[in-house]
């Protein structure tokens, strides 16, 4: 993992702050990096669960990317399979 960082969101009544980092993986030739968020214990909306973003493929140059909220859902496997099968 990599990048990792946190954001202070600013507002009037909610303390919340975010985190968020990027994971890279190598499958096929192709760089797939997935872009996490969570948001901290302790804040409003902490679930305690980490969220895939966006997920980004590319090879020889070109590049492809997931936005689609079902399939980031269904998780990494899933999502890497949609990028790979974006290439063919």
């Amino acid at each position: 993992m990599k990048n990792f960082r946190e954001e202070q969101i600013n507002s009037t009544t909610d303390h919340c702050i975010n985190q968020y980092w990027e994971k890279d993986v190598k499958v096929d030739d192709v760089n797939i990096t997935f872009y996490y968020w969570m948001r901290k214990e302790g804040c409003k909306g902490f679930t305690g669960e980490e969220r895939i973003m966006k997920v980004v493929g590319v090879k020889d140059g070109k590049k492809r990317m997931v936005r689609s909220v079902w399939t980031i859902n269904l998780g990494e496997g899933h999502c890497i399979k949609n990028i790979i099968s974006k290439f063919k």
